[in-house]
């Protein structure tokens, strides 16, 4: 989501973007990774109980936790500087996003909708960060529909686990501790995918206008979403690489938006 605002605003593919892109991807790559670690050193126990993530290195003891400890403090270290040296914004919305992680991984991660915006507002502050460090305004409407797509995303995986753990779920992660958190995030998820499609519509209509094209297909995707979510098979990385509908979904999506913006 870092590329969001040049992709959108046509200015993915000029010189200076290009020239930035690589400096931008690695500070706020390294971040990430820094704040996955710390978040699997404090989830390792909990982790040994998911059939997918009990492979994780930390999980499986193929890396100590003194080890992992060691390379998430590497990371964070080059991450601030290459930040602050491409944009001062830059730099703060880093911040921004390590607070928030950190905050997650101690404690919000455990409280029944908050963890799920902060997921949310993680890559809501990706979309904030590529426009900050690419000098490119962020429409109102483009972030709002982020910001709801993301908490799709984030319920849509909180319900595959629901799915996929049974009774362990409230094992692996108390905010599903109540016997009502399936039906309250499959609300939550459809209210969200309904939001997220106004919004984008809004956007299209106030920014490129030919954008409206592209709206039956976010639309399938959403719908697409929705039901690998009620399968166990909502978590967006594997949803997003393994899905051969949902990836020739995106596909003809980015290839539509990048011919109506590009060409």
């Amino acid at each position: 989501m870092l590329f969001t605002a040049p992709f959108f605003g046509g200015s993915l593919f000029l010189n200076e973007t290009l020239l930035m892109a690589v400096p931008v991807f690695l500070a706020f790559s390294f971040c990430a990774s820094s704040a996955y670690i710390f978040n699997d050193i404090r989830d390792y126990q909990k982790d040994r109980l998911h059939p997918d993530k009990k492979r994780r290195p930390i999980a499986s003891n193929r890396i100590s936790m003194t080890q992992a400890s060691l390379l998430s403090i590497a990371m964070i270290v080059p991450s601030l500087i290459l930040s602050y040296s491409i944009a001062p914004a830059f730099f703060y919305l880093i911040i921004a996003y390590i607070t928030i992680q950190v905050a997650y991984s101690l404690h919000l991660k455990n409280v029944a909708v908050v963890d799920i915006f902060c997921i949310a507002m993680g890559f809501v502050i990706r979309v904030l960060a590529g426009g900050a460090a690419f000098r490119v305004e962020v429409s109102h409407w483009l972030l709002l529909s982020m910001f709801m797509i993301s908490l799709v995303l984030a319920s849509g995986k909180r319900l595959s686990e629901v799915s996929l753990l049974h009774e362990n779920a409230s094992k692996h992660r108390k905010s599903l501790e109540n016997a009502a958190s399936a039906s309250s995030l499959h609300e939550i998820l459809l209210i969200s995918s309904a939001s997220s499609l106004i919004a984008y519509a809004l956007y299209t209509v106030e920014m490129y206008q030919n954008l409206i094209y592209t709206i039956p297909i976010a639309t399938f995707g959403l719908f697409r979403y929705i039901v690998l979510s009620k399968q166990g098979m909502g978590d967006p990385t594997q949803a997003l690489t393994k899905d051969p509908w949902l990836i020739m979904t995106i596909g003809m999506w980015l290839s539509v938006v990048g011919w109506i913006r590009y060409l």
